[in-house]
């Protein structure tokens, strides 16, 4: 008797930064460009929307080449001792994979991973970080254990979220620790890699005179992946499986995920474990978002308990009018608010603190995850107990279609 063929691994990759043997939307102008950085010891900043893939092209260009990189990744960064214990870390992991033999038998290799074992240790506990006064010091110490690499070993330098060294750290503090990373970087003949979000605070730490960074890197715009090519890159994996997607249903999967790969391959990954015939549409689709939208929900009623009824009318007139600057009358007329600057107070919950869901995004707010959005703009008992003008169906309905065309109501309508 012959066995059942396994199943094939699902390729659909989310929530993590893409590794050489994922299945990845080949993306050429931008690898390119990475490879040529890579080639001429070039500094490159890669700018773009959230989610856009930023991190994951580097580090997988890097990797599909067999390239040694350093990542430093200053997300959320808390404070001067935080980034340097962070940087610390990543180099002394960095340091091992060069090979653990030699650290132990090479004088220099040796040197630097006592150097950074000496700085690590001193940011671990309340009073060690208490008695370090002047953090800059030891982050000089930790890029000259680097620049001793650097002489060395090839690699490149991949700083992750730059801005928020400014943007999260006292003003003295992160300008001396920009001034500081500006000046040793430009002595390391090193390959280094930037990627911050679309906010005007990471391009201008290129492009303003009065930052440290000023002109140090070429600025490299990161679009949206063409609908085509990533159209074409689902059916292609889901073929793998032996499942066929046809065209209208890949630009609805599309329509849904939006432009984030992310929270596309999050769709795609769902709707693969669902599939259960030979083709995968509109069923199989809407079968897999209300699975991510029903995994959305503890989020979304933990946020929701601890909101007023008016705070909880102003971020759902955000989801479904992101589009529209808060200002705007038509938003305030959804949210209830009769100013732009009472918009601003009740969205605070929502925007500060450790994980804010909202973010602002020059005249406009927006929900930062695409399927917390969805969930929210998809209470409709909710929204037309709130919202008087929703009340009707068709207002409802219309509304939500605003926010995507391709909600549940309307993948019914593919064959």
């Amino acid at each position: 008797m012959r066995r059942a063929r396994p199943p094939a691994p699902n390729p659909f990759v989310y929530g993590r930064v893409l590794g050489r043997d994922d299945a990845a939307c080949p993306r050429p102008p931008y690898e390119a460009a990475i490879l040529a950085a890579v080639r001429d010891r070039a500094r490159l900043a890669l700018a773009g929307d959230r989610r856009l893939g930023k991190s994951s092209l580097i580090e997988r260009t890097h990797e599909r080449k067999r390239l040694p990189l350093l990542r430093w990744d200053f997300h959320q960064v808390l404070s001067a001792e935080d980034l340097v214990r962070r940087a610390a870390e990543d180099v002394d992991a960095f340091v091992r994979t060069l090979s653990p033999v030699a650290r132990r038998v090479t004088p220099w290799l040796r040197e630097v991973g006592v150097g950074i074992e000496d700085i690590r240790l001193g940011y671990h506990g309340v009073e060690a970080s208490l008695r370090t006064r002047v953090p800059t010091d030891h982050l000089k110490r930790l890029l000259g254990y680097v620049a001793e690499i650097a002489k060395r070993r090839p690699f490149s330098l991949f700083i992750d979220e730059l801005q928020d060294v400014r943007d999260r750290l006292p003003p003295r503090e992160g300008e001396a620790v920009l001034g500081l990373l500006r000046s040793e970087l430009q002595r390391m003949r090193i390959p280094c890699f930037f990627a911050g979000s679309a906010r005007d605070s990471f391009r201008g730490l290129f492009v303003s005179e009065a930052s440290p960074f000023f002109e140090s890197a070429r600025l490299l715009e990161v679009e949206p992946i063409p609908a085509a090519d990533f159209g074409t890159f689902l059916r292609e994996q889901f073929a793998t499986g032996g499942f066929e997607l046809g065209a209208e249903a890949a630009q609805v999967l599309l329509a849904i995920g939006g432009d984030s790969p992310n929270d596309v391959q999050h769709l795609a990954h769902e709707a693969w474990n669902v599939a259960v015939r030979r083709t995968v549409g509109a069923p199989e689709l809407g079968r897999a978002l209300d699975k991510i939208l029903a995994d959305q929900t503890p989020m979304g009623e933990a946020w929701l308990a601890l909101l007023t009824r008016r705070q909880t009318r102003v971020l759902l007139a955000t989801a479904l009018c992101e589009h529209l600057g808060y200002a705007t009358e038509e938003f305030l007329a959804t949210a209830g608010e009769p100013r732009g600057a009472a918009v601003v107070g009740a969205l605070k919950p929502c925007v500060q603190g450790a994980a804010p869901i909202v973010e602002k995004v020059g005249s406009r707010y927006r929900v930062r995850s695409r399927y917390l959005r969805l969930w929210l703009a998809t209470r409709r008992h909710l929204l037309q107990e709130l919202v008087p003008s929703l009340r009707a169906e068709d207002a409802y309905r219309a509304a939500l279609r605003r926010v995507c065309p391709q909600l549940p109501d309307d993948l019914a309508a593919l064959p």
